[in-house]
């Protein structure tokens, strides 16, 4: 589907006022330019104006088309400023005290219909995403980390911080895009979601939307683009949310670029020489969670809310074995609530072993007696649990099969029940369930672990749905969240995760695949572990692209 209509020249020109351009851009400019590139999509990217994105396609599209004051660099660092790249804000300054950073803009910075960024529009961004009545799911943080935003100059916003805090930079860049004031300043707030500026937003960055319907998405490049103009004429976002329809494309070659490749396809790529593979840092964890209490009850559970119990049940099972089954070579087992693309991952934390023997002996001890029927028994109890997974994921429901058999081995019963996602989630809600097979996904950041593995769950939340709680690795998850330095917060994350491990209120079973497919003739460079559409900008295709589709536009 890769087609190239715009010719070289076109680059040399841009690249020939030393203003208008940076070095960087100018290097990057000496690849082949032009050509339309079909991005594959999981969902429909239709919520484009910043404050509003939620899923995966609707982040990338929308920053695609606005441009952060800075953006995380390639080691994805979340504490303090250190790898961060500047973007609309060409530098900045902290205030003494830290508890404000001045943004000075780049002066050549424009929205798509030419009006200069400006300060002002960092205020109004924050005003939008701060007002209840717009609903931002971003709104939580920059609330409780921000008092104001306040203009200095024309080019220069100042944040103020209700506190200090590690990633309180991380914050700002992550949750506060500027926002055009001259296009959505007079939309009432209650109705800017649905409003036809943010349908087609008029943004900052290297593309530009030209349309979109069910389906499909269009945008093309920037030719004012501040930081040089992107290499390709124009990229199509097409909705593929069933894998057979996305494989048929993919390999008709109607998609140039797929980030949500199956693990259980690698071995059928290798017979199209005309795609490759592209292996990313998962950013999602898995886990066979247990439920300390007695369903909904308050009482613990009469084999699951023993410590000892289920540290001889995560002793029994194989977690290596068990991602090479499902997954083969891209199979990663988790060690802890973290994945190894998080700066917090420590692959030297002490772990539970993986020993079937001593899983045996633990059992033994602890006078679970196995029966004439192979199952263990202690007093009234017998050592068995349900174990729930959602029907839609092949994954899921492989890894129950193997925890049944593996956990068969030593005694334990498992009864694997696979139920609608409806049903999974509202079982998993409130709490009536033994244990069940989950994930999260997570980010850079790794305070999230502060949502999902502490605290009392509210009514209908999915967080913590086991119930775990122990006072130590609560108050070790505070202490990294607060620190002020990278090697405190590690130690204290460090503390945590090994507190975590020890309690074995889970399994942590595998780092789901972070698999990408692409054209051989796209050229797409390194990428951002955490997101692939940073990289956009400085994609190119092949001369042999370009050449056919010369050719084919010559043929009568």
């Amino acid at each position: 589907m890769s087609r190239v209509s715009k010719p070289f020249a076109l680059f040399a020109l841009l690249c020939s006022g030393a203003v208008a351009a940076s070095v960087a851009a100018c290097a990057r400019d000496q690849s082949p330019a032009g050509g339309t590139v079909v991005i594959g999509s999981a969902s429909e990217p239709d919520r484009l104006l910043p404050p509003f994105y939620q899923t995966t396609p609707q982040r990338a599209a929308s920053e695609l088309l606005f441009d952060g004051l800075a953006t995380m660099g390639a080691g994805l660092n979340t504490v303090g400023d250190a790898g961060f790249e500047p973007r609309l804000a060409r530098r900045w300054s902290w205030a003494k005290d830290s508890l404000s950073i001045a943004f000075e803009l780049d002066t050549r910075a424009l929205w798509h219909d030419g009006t200069p960024v400006r300060a002002a529009d960092v205020a109004f961004a924050f005003s939008v995403y701060a007002d209840s009545l717009v609903g931002s799911p971003r709104r939580g943080d920059l609330r409780n980390a921000l008092d104001s935003v306040t203009v200095r100059d024309s080019l220069t916003a100042v944040v103020w911080y209700s506190h200090r805090s590690a990633e309180q930079f991380y914050t700002v860049i992550a949750s506060l895009v500027p926002l055009p004031q001259h296009t959505l300043g007079k939309i009432p707030r209650d109705s800017l979601g649905a409003s036809a500026a943010a349908r087609a937003p008029v943004g900052s960055g290297p593309f530009v939307f030209t349309s979109s319907a069910t389906g499909q998405l269009d945008l093309v490049a920037n030719d004012r683009y501040y930081r040089g103009r992107p290499a390709l004429d124009h990229l199509v976002f097409t909705v593929v949310n069933q894998v057979t329809t996305a494989l048929a494309k993919v390999y008709g070659g109607d998609v140039d670029f797929y980030d949500n490749f199956p693990p259980q396809e690698v071995a059928a790529l290798a017979t199209h020489p005309d795609l490759r593979l592209i292996e990313q840092p998962s950013f999602s964890y898995n886990f066979l969670q247990f439920n300390l209490m007695d369903g909904a009850s308050g009482r613990p559970h009469p084999v699951l809310g023993d410590r000892a119990t289920r540290r001889a049940l995560a002793m029994a099972l194989d977690r290596r074995a068990m991602a090479q089954n499902v997954f083969g070579a891209v199979g990663v087992a988790a060690i802890a609530p973290v994945s190894r693309a998080q700066w917090s991952f420590d692959s030297t934390v002490t772990r539970i072993p993986f020993d079937v023997a001593a899983a045996a002996r633990t059992l033994d001890s602890l006078g679970w007696t196995l029966g004439a029927d192979s199952v263990r028994h202690r007093g009234s109890h017998t050592l068995s649990f349900a174990l729930l997974v959602p029907s839609v994921s092949k994954s899921r429901g492989s890894y129950a099969v193997l925890i049944q058999e593996q956990l068969r081995r030593v005694g334990a019963k498992v009864d694997v029940q696979s139920v609608e996602p409806g049903a999974f989630q509202a079982q998993m809600g409130s709490h009536q369930f033994d244990a069940l097979i989950g994930g999260w996904g997570v980010t850079p950041s790794p305070t999230g672990i502060a949502q999902t593995w502490t605290g009392a769950p509210r009514s209908g939340s999915f967080n913590n749905a086991g119930r775990y709680s122990n006072p130590r690795f609560t108050a070790s998850v505070d202490s990294a969240i607060t620190a002020t330095s990278m090697v405190s917060a590690k130690a204290h994350y460090r503390a945590a995760y090994e507190t975590i491990i020890a309690d074995a209120p889970a399994v942590w079973l595998y780092e789901a695949p972070n698999l990408l497919v692409a054209s051989a003739n796209l050229v797409t460079g390194p990428m951002r572990a955490d997101a692939w559409w940073t990289s956009v900008p400085a994609w190119h295709l092949r001369a042999a692209a370009k050449a056919r589709a010369t050719a084919a536009t010559k043929a009568p």
